[in-house]
């Protein structure tokens, strides 16, 4: 008797640890996906990538996945344009309230955007130009 109570108290506490460990993951992941709709009315660009004007979704921590990727696509998500690892970059306490930053554009080009603060985070994603 005593080793089957042993027995049941120890399937008891791994089951425990199982599902404490998992709810924890689960409640990391949640949190990490960001998105907003951004409408541009000139083209703009991203590494390796223009982005004509229009509507498009962008989405950090995809998935649940690593919260310094960044996806673009398209308003209906039937395109990807861009999937891309950005810097977190926490916004200056001095600076204004802007979605994005933008770079300066060359002659005739799209603007490049450097940084994105999804709508109510202090805490950004800097996109890597090489």
């Amino acid at each position: 008797m005593f080793r089957n109570l042993t027995a049941l108290a120890s399937v008891v506490a791994v089951a425990g640890v199982l599902a404490a460990s998992s709810s924890q993951a689960a409640g990391l992941r949640t949190p990490l996906m960001r998105t907003n709709n951004l409408t541009f009315s000139k083209a703009v660009s991203l590494p390796g990538v223009t982005l004509a004007a229009g509507a498009y979704v962008f989405e950090s921590g995809p998935a649940g996945t690593d919260p310094n990727i960044v996806r673009v696509l398209s308003q209906n998500r039937q395109t990807q344009f861009y999937l891309g690892f950005t810097i977190p970059k926490v916004r200056p306490r001095n600076a204004a309230a802007a979605i994005l930053t933008f770079g300066e554009a060359p002659a005739g080009g799209a603007a490049p955007i450097l940084e994105w603060y999804p709508v109510g985070s202090t805490t950004g994603h800097q996109f890597m130009y090489r």
